[in-house]
């Protein structure tokens, strides 16, 4: 299992990038906020609004898995493309920073499987008592973890903090100096962008007659992006066959996911996380053929499938 390993031209099926459609998988995101707003537009009602906020947080959910991509440079085949649209048209909207991230994500996957992975904090407590991750979903659906979410991350771009996703705090040394060092910080990570995105869709919904509609965006990144962005990282690593040995068909987790779990937990085929790991180059749109390679060879552990995001939070709460 250890030393399974594709065929050259395998591999480089798997890992063949393709800008049109890596724009095609931007465009997915994009119109999904454009038809949100325009619902809760035509049709202003209580249950539409609701709609809306699962739809933008789907699309919110989409830009943090298209980051994501950019950052491993395989969304598109132009290292240009990758680097400007997948900083200014995935990660700024939702107050990310792509530079921030590659360099704190390239951490996870070369400390993958041992104790000194940044992300092994966020699934090692698994697995818990059913209350127990009720209680974690609920103080997200609270809004808690989202105003945290947003202070953190408007903290990391003014270099107050270090850039980290796992609920660490450190502070930045040698820290700016005076408000004016702090933003000057902020504007060189691109601070005062990922801002004016906010001002720019609240804009144009006032143009339109409803400014106020902005605030669905704001419901969906505090109140619903916290608890999908938990269920995708328990889906990725909790309770794998082991979560100790750097081989990635022993450390990480593929999954089915149907219509709704794809909507909001596994957007661009992020329930194939396991496939992620094995190839890290691979576009997303690569990764359900490259499962079908690995099921075929046989060399996915039993522990590390599951059938549904429903059934991953079953096993790791027994």
């Amino acid at each position: 299992m250890s030393t399974f390993k594709l065929s050259p031209a395998q591999r480089a099926e798997i890992n063949a990038k393709s800008d049109w459609r890596g724009a095609l998988e931007v465009g997915k995101d994009w119109a999904l906020i454009v038809l949100a707003f325009a619902l809760s537009l035509l049709w202003p009602h209580p249950l539409v609004f609701v709609l809306s906020i699962l739809l933008l947080a789907a699309a919110q959910a989409g830009f943090a898995i298209l980051q994501h991509e950019a950052s491993h440079r395989s969304l598109f085949a132009s290292a240009k493309l990758n680097d400007g649209i997948g900083e200014y048209l995935c990660a700024l909207p939702i107050l990310q920073s792509m530079p921030g991230y590659r360099a704190y994500h390239m951490t996870h996957h070369r400390l993958a499987g041992t104790r000194e992975d940044p992300d092994l904090v966020m699934t090692e407590q698994y697995p818990v008592r059913a209350a127990s991750l009720r209680r974690k979903l609920l103080r997200d659906a609270s809004g808690l973890t989202g105003i945290k979410s947003i202070i953190g991350l408007m903290g990391m771009a003014a270099g107050y903090w270090k850039y980290e996703l796992t609920g660490k705090i450190e502070r930045v040394q040698p820290a700016p100096q005076g408000v004016f060092g702090y933003a000057a910080v902020f504007v060189r990570n691109n601070g005062h962008i990922a801002l004016l995105w906010q001002v720019g869709m609240a804009s144009v919904l006032a143009w339109l007659g409803n400014g106020w509609l902005y605030l669905l965006w704001v419901a969906a990144f505090v109140f619903i992006l916290p608890i999908c962005m938990r269920i995708r990282q328990i889906a990725d690593h909790a309770v794998v066959a082991d979560a100790f040995s750097t081989n990635p068909l022993q450390h990480a987790r593929t999954s089915q996911a149907n219509w709704l779990e794809k909507l909001l937990f596994a957007p661009h085929n992020e329930h194939y996380h396991l496939e992620h790991h094995f190839m890290p180059t691979a576009p997303c749109w690569n990764l359900p053929k490259l499962h079908r390679l690995l099921d075929e060879a046989g060399v996915i552990p039993a522990q590390n499938q599951a059938g549904s995001l429903v059934a991953v939070l079953k096993q790791v709460t027994t």
